[in-house]
């Protein structure tokens, strides 16, 4: 099941803005961001929720080569949302769920088709790898509000 975090989205080279926290919540905010687990076969990190969150995101975002976001039509962050990588010849690499509207991910370099589950349907793109100087940025966004 998907969370939705309604902050406004502005994408690709804007500013991403976020509701501001109680002091009690921004403690433990930026702890927030998920990590792959160290036996992973695919390093990732997701989270984003918040400006602490958000910042640790963007600092370690040039370690990744695939930058993914999650969002409603309105520009809604979502958040839980699951997410499978695949071989361009179906063979699945990873499944997950990113905890945050932020998702990076650290691929080999080559051909990959990445997933996500948005209002309870799959939504899939065809991406190459690079390296991380030149990450593929996708969007997924629902369908419904």
């Amino acid at each position: 099941m998907k969370t939705v975090i309604s902050l406004p989205v502005l994408f690709s080279g804007l500013l991403l803005l976020s509701l501001p926290l109680s002091a009690q919540e921004a403690g433990g905010v930026a702890q927030a961001n998920s990590h792959s687990a160290g036996q992973a076969a695919l390093p990732w990190l997701s989270g984003g929720i918040g400006d602490e969150a958000l910042s640790e995101m963007r600092k370690a975002a040039a370690a990744y080569n695939v930058h993914v976001t999650f969002s409603g039509r309105r520009g809604a962050y979502l958040a839980g949302v699951p997410f499978r990588v695949l071989k361009s010849d179906g063979r699945p690499v990873y499944a997950g769920i990113s905890d945050g509207p932020l998702l990076y991910l650290k691929l080999v370099p080559g051909a990959y088709r990445i997933a996500a589950e948005i209002d309870g349907a799959w939504q899939e793109r065809r991406i190459r790898a690079s390296a991380p100087q030149t990450p593929v940025k996708l969007m997924f966004v629902a369908k419904g509000e």
